[in-house]
Formats: C-alpha cells, sequence, structure tokens
C-alpha cells in the first residue's frame, strides 16, 4: 500500500480529519504535527525526521500549513522540493498565498479583478494615509484568515479610531475598497486540473464577512464559466493544485478577496453533498499512480 504524509497544525482540524478518514481507505498514512517535524542539513543533503522516523520515504506530501506557521512551513516544503515526492505546490507558494498583500499583488499584475489595496504599517504616521482613502473600506490584517483580523470601517473618523488601537501592533495592514455586496461570497476549490467544487457563502444578519467560521451560512452553487476559469487561471498563477478562491460578484464582474492553500473543507461538503475529501484523495491517488 501506498504511504502518504500529512503534515499539519499539532491539533487536527475537522478539515485534516475528513481527509485523513478518507485517505486510509487507499493509503498508508503518516500524519505528524507541522512544527514537530526535524530538519536536518548536511552536506549534501537535507532529511526531515518526525521521532526519529524519515519522513521522506513517503509517495506522497500533503502540507495542511496556516498562517501562523507559514514561515517554519516554508522550511518544511522547501526540503521536500529537494526531494523527489510528488506534493501540490513548491515552498515560494507558501509565503505567498499566506501574505494578503503579495498575493493581491500577484494577482493584480496578470489582470485578474482584485480590489484596489493599500500596504501600510501602524505607527505615528499612519492616519496620514486615511485621507487618500475613498470609504467605506475593509481593514484586514495581512496575516489573519477564517474571517478573524477583518472589520469594515465606514469613515474616516472610525478608521483614525482603529489606528490608533492598532498602533500598538506595530503590523502591516491591508486596506481594501468595500466592494458592495449583500454579504456573500463565492470559494470555488481547484483540485488538479478541475473544480472540484464551490457553494455561496451567505453572511449572518448585519455582519459583511460571509466566513462560516464567524457565523456565515452555505449554499449550494454553481459557478458561471467565468467563474471556473478565473480559479483554474489562478491556481496555476499561484503554482499549486489545491487552492480555494474567494470570489465576489461585483456590478463589474467576479472580484478575487483571497486565495487559501489550506481551506476548510467542512462547509463545502455540506452545502454541497459532494464528498470533498474524496475528489482530494482522489487526486493524491493520480499523482501517485504517475
Amino acid at each position: 500500500m501506498n504511504k502518504i504524509l500529512i503534515a499539519s497544525p499539532g491539533k487536527s482540524s475537522p478539515t485534516t480529519s475528513m481527509i485523513i478518514d478518507e485517505a486510509k481507505k487507499v493509503f498508508n498514512v503518516m500524519h505528524v504535527p507541522i512544527d514537530r517535524i526535524n530538519l536536518i542539513v548536511e552536506t549534501g543533503s537535507v532529511s526531515c525526521e518526525y521521532n526519529k522516523q524519515d519522513l521522506t520515504k513517503v509517495d506522497y506530501f500533503l502540507p495542511k500549513i496556516d498562517a501562523p506557521r507559514r514561515e517554519y512551513g516554508y522550511q518544511v516544503v522547501k526540503a521536500f522540493d529537494m526531494i523527489d515526492v510528488p506534493k501540490p505546490y513548491r515552498a515560494e507558494t507558501v509565503l505567498v498565498a499566506h501574505d494578503k498583500f503579495l498575493t493581491t499583488e500577484m494577482l493584480a499584475r496578470q489582470n485578474i479583478a482584485v480590489p484596489k489595496t493599500y500596504l501600510f504599517k501602524t505607527g505615528e504616521h499612519a492616519e496620514d494615509l486615511v485621507d487618500m482613502i475613498n470609504f467605506p473600506v475593509m481593514v484586514k490584517l495581512k496575516g489573519g484568515s477564517g474571517g478573524k483580523g477583518v472589520m469594515y470601517v465606514s469613515d474616516a473618523n472610525a478608521m483614525k479610531s482603529i489606528l490608533k488601537s492598532m498602533e500598538v501592533l506595530k503590523q502591516q495592514v491591508l486596506i481594501q475598497e468595500f466592494i458592495d455586496n449583500p454579504g456573500e461570497d463565492i470559494r470555488v476549490l481547484v483540485v488538479g486540473d478541475e473544480i472540484a467544487g464551490a457553494y455561496k457563502r451567505v453572511a449572518k444578519e448585519g455582519e459583511k464577512r460571509a466566513n462560516i467560521k464567524i457565523g456565515g451560512s452555505g449554499v449550494r452553487y454553481t459557478p458561471s464559466k467565468e467563474i471556473e476559469e478565473m480559479s483554474l487561471k489562478i491556481a496555476k498563477i499561484m503554482d499549486t493544485r489545491i487552492i480555494a478562491v474567494d470570489i465576489l460578484e461585483s456590478k463589474s464582474g467576479p472580484v478575487v478577496l483571497e486565495v487559501n492553500i489550506n481551506p476548510g473543507i467542512r462547509g463545502m461538503t455540506e452545502a454541497t453533498d459532494i464528498n470533498i475529501a474524496k475528489r482530494i484523495v482522489d487526486y493524491i491517488e493520480t499523482q501517485v499512480r504517475k
């Protein structure tokens, strides 16, 4: 039986558990915490170990790296870049995909529609930027995820108040133009060269963010040809075989909000009645057989 390695944060998420359960039907699965993998560099070689086990003797590597572990996750994936083991993406994708500004910049350069975005560091001169902005806007922490660290800001006074309270954080912040919408967004999951599933996320009443983790609900959705093609193009731009693309339908067409190389799949599974974990495992099977 072929062996696959799944590396994820120490506490397994529902997504990781769903994928592991499905993978065990066809693979010998080794699941390890990403930050407990030991990297050892010697002249001419790099090795990866966990509990004195060599992790490189596998047929496929599926990293599940979240934003807080992106730097160490990058090092782990970089080590596997030097080893002939199939995986969904290279190390550089980890750093770009977990950086909202780099992602937005990369997509914009390829003529993918994105919100107008400002990047700045909180501090004494941050308020100078307020006069440049057309409100309302969405304010995001550069490395946030799951809707956390995202705020809707209606006017300049509210923005200045937020900046003062955030100054202590001393970190980079994104300001994006607010795309008028009824509190809905679309998530499309690309696996390999196909759309594995898609659903619409609807924000709870009074909320601008539609993320499932903060109370949004998911409903079945069939993406248009334009959105399908856009999502597949984004997967190629980001150089990954597994990615979720979050899109808003604006008056001028679809606009990409974010991408996620470690997407949750429970919401999509429940909304679509599609076994998303199986689709991911089926794709891994095709790669192992090559």
